[in-house]
């Protein structure tokens, strides 16, 4: 029976595939110290188990996964990677430099010290480093080394093996070193230090993530005092005292009429506010009783997200967004930078490419978007032009090479379309109406499907080789791997700290970005009781996840 179904998978291994990504996912799902594997790492090790069975599958599909995901990846790391290299300071790329040249440097000294062989040194380089997606560079660039395709294949087989070894430490290990030790090492108080840093900010503990920029609702109230002349008198007085609220409409009678700032108001009208349900509680005794009036509070309402791109809103707060006119009745309920949400308060800036939804009349969404940048419109449609254009352009600019003593030297085929995702993902920021659109659903699932793919490939081509290779280097790449793991986050917050000077919670953020580590970021938020550590994140997790996906390459030139 099982001779049998092993017989199956052999003959038909799109079966053995897909079985190994529902594995991956089963194993993904299984937690220590309160995170788990994840799907790619799950896949890895489902890969290298079900690779016991010497099931083969075509190394071009291995390909095609890992272009994918490059692409995807680029795609949505594109606008804040030129923004770092650009406008962002230099301190966030100094930095993220060092953290990720620091890693660098320790594979090829560790590698050097202990006489590990090429494939060894690229899946050290993943593992220890957690990016999975330089297995796939470095693969690649073993291919172009002028050596035999029985030895090209025995290289490759090494790096998921290394990978699997070190990465279980590069992850947990990370994140209990860079939220629990290197604060304790650096004598930072967290908790402290994040609320100094939300006082600076203007946000508030109790409402996390939200600020008085989220609508929630809208109330009628009937006036009951005349110390108010005009509409724009009781919002004054809310602004004044750091409450964003506005008279929507207003019942005088029988006739319900639009407001703005300069209508009057009597005693007995009835009007609509609108504004986050905490601040219109605290007006009802100002005003007078609440009224259940469904017509008047039949406002016209609706939801838009709107991409940055206006150069007169790039670096603007929300503070000085707020004043605008065409900010009254409009207000904000998310921001998204890349794949990470970002607080929402006084003090935060807006950058080009940031998405913000935003929620209020139509002709307000309208006037926000004229000013701010461009409204995307809900589809679930990929742009298959943008997808299928990219990876082939990305393709083509990958191929060209030279020959420098006898190695073939080039970009790459998965460089070249990495490199295509970013100019395009930027692109699509600054002209959306110019390239076609990726919904982030849709892009997501390019970034998991590709990449757990891709690793998924690799673990079945490496699992014949895998107890061996083990056997023989497992130990050595263990230890190595925790050297590689601990000392970048160490050189990253002493150079950050005592060099450029950055605020000690910011600071842990962008060394876990650097690293790529969302996990490590998370952590840091949850022993800081805060959401501000994802404002360092933001930059140097573009910047990292680009370059140590290209030391993917690198490092097999340089071991090499």
């Amino acid at each position: 029976m099982i001779e049998s179904f092993v017989g199956i998978l052999r003959a038909h291994p799109e079966i053995a595939l897909f079985l190994t990504l529902a594995l991956g996912y089963v194993i993904g799902q299984i937690k220590l110290g309160g995170h788990a594997l994840g799907l790619v790492t799950g896949s890895l090790f489902a890969g290298l188990l079900m690779g016991q069975l010497a099931i083969e599958i075509s190394p071009e599909l291995k390909i095609i996964f890992l272009l994918l995901f490059l692409f995807a990846n680029g795609y949505g790391a594109g606008p804040q990677f030129f923004r770092a290299l650009r406008q962002d300071g230099i301190a966030p790329l100094l930095l993220t430099l060092v953290v990720t040249f620091t890693g660098l440097g320790m594979v090829w000294l560790m590698a050097h010290l202990m006489g590990l062989e090429t494939g060894y040194a690229a899946g050290l380089l993943s593992g220890a480093l957690t990016q999975s997606s330089a297995m796939g560079t470095a693969t690649e660039a073993i291919a172009n080394l002028p050596i035999s395709p029985e030895e090209q294949a025995r290289l490759s087989n090494q790096i998921p093996i290394a990978d699997a070894v070190c990465y279980l430490f590069g992850f947990w290990g990370e994140v209990l070193f860079v939220a629990a030790i290197l604060p304790r090492l650096m004598g930072i108080d967290l908790l402290h230090e994040a609320k100094a840093l939300e006082k600076q900010l203007g946000m508030k503990q109790d409402s996390g993530l939200q600020s008085a920029y989220a609508v929630h609702g809208a109330r009628a109230f009937r006036l009951a005092t005349d110390r108010y002349r005009t509409a724009g008198d009781i919002e004054a007085e809310a602004a004044a005292e750091g409450m964003r609220i506005f008279v929507l409409r207003l019942r005088r009678g029988e006739s319900i009429e639009e407001t703005t700032p300069e209508t009057l108001l009597k005693t007995g009208d009835v009007i609509a506010l609108g504004g986050q349900r905490q601040f219109l509680l605290s007006f009802e005794e100002r005003l007078g009783p609440e009224e259940d009036d469904a017509k008047l509070l039949d406002v016209p309402m609706e939801s838009a997200s709107i991409i940055i791109t206006k150069a007169e809103a790039d670096g603007r707060t929300f503070g000085e967004l707020a004043q605008q006119d065409y900010a009254r009745g409009a207000f904000v309920t998310r921001l998204m930078r890349g794949q990470q949400q970002i607080p929402v308060t006084f003090g935060t800036r807006i950058e080009r490419g940031d998405v913000l939804s935003v929620i209020g009349n139509p002709s307000r969404i309208a006037a926000v978007a004229d000013h701010l940048g461009y409204r995307e419109r809900s589809s679930l449609v990929t742009n298959m032009l943008t997808l299928g254009l990219g990876i082939a352009l990305g393709c083509l600019i990958g191929l060209p090479a030279f020959h420098l003593g006898g190695m073939r030297l080039a970009l790459s085929t998965s460089v070249g379309t990495l490199l295509a995702g970013l100019f395009l993902g930027w692109l699509h920021s600054r002209r959306p109406w110019l390239v076609g659109h990726i919904p982030e659903p849709s892009r997501m699932f390019l970034v998991n499907f590709g990449l757990a793919g891709f690793v998924a490939i690799t673990g079945l081509h490496a699992g014949p080789h895998f107890i061996s290779g083990l056997k023989e280097v497992g130990l050595t790449l263990f230890i190595a791997g925790i050297v590689c793991t601990c000392v970048p986050p160490t050189v990253g917050m002493l150079f950050g700290r005592f060099v450029l000077k950055m605020n000690p919670v910011l600071l842990l953020g962008a060394v876990s970005g650097a690293q790529t580590m969302t996990a490590a970021m998370v952590a840091v938020q949850e022993r800081a009781k805060s959401q501000v550590p994802v404002l360092g994140f933001t930059v140097p997790y573009a910047l990292g996840n680009i370059i140590l996906t290209t030391f993917g390459t690198l490092i097999v030139l340089l071991v090499s």
